[in-house]
């Protein structure tokens, strides 16, 4: 009987400690690969959540571009200059604003800012408007005044008067 019991003892199989070990590098190459799935998306997510109200924010509230005129083309608006020897007659005027309530506000407020350009002509003399330097500054004395009267003015003025357009037609003598 000592021979059987050397025959069911059989020796421990040799491929039995070879799984194990293919087992648990199959399992680390699958959390290795998960791993590196999921770092960039969290590592894309790191903003504060007031930088991602901010940024979010800002693009609510990134002005439109839209135009208002105020004098249609060929409608041949004069105004008197320095002096009352001169007049410019302005063929068209429009302003390129950032809100419909910008443009709502010129199309109410009409009279004032006819009355804020004839103030800001009577300043100026012929020679003047007849610079580019002269031109630029009359376009930003017209941007500060209807920026003024529509109430657009400090944070605001990006929905205000962005950019103002006019053609001067002629210059007149009055005498």
């Amino acid at each position: 009987m000592p021979e059987e019991e050397e025959v069911q003892q059989e020796e421990p199989k040799k491929g039995g400690g070879l799984m194990p070990i293919i087992i648990s590098a199959v399992v680390s190459a699958v959390v290795a690969g998960a791993v590196a799935f999921m770092v960039p998306m969290f590592l894309g997510q790191n903003k504060s959540e007031e930088e991602q109200n901010k940024n979010q924010q800002s693009q609510l509230v990134q002005p439109r571009e839209i135009t208002a005129v105020l004098i249609s083309p060929g409608t041949n608006q004069t105004f008197v200059l320095k002096g009352a020897r001169d007049v410019v007659v302005l063929d068209s005027l429009s302003f390129k604003v950032g809100s419909d309530e910008c443009r709502a506000q010129i199309a109410e407020k009409k009279p004032e800012i006819l009355d804020a350009l004839m103030k800001i002509f009577m300043s100026k003399e012929k020679t003047e408007l007849s610079t580019v330097a002269g031109i630029e500054l009359l376009k930003k004395q017209i941007k500060d005044a209807v920026n003024l009267i529509t109430g657009f003015k400090g944070d605001k003025e990006k929905f205000g008067v962005l950019e103002v357009y006019l053609y001067i037609k002629a210059f007149a003598s009055t005498e």
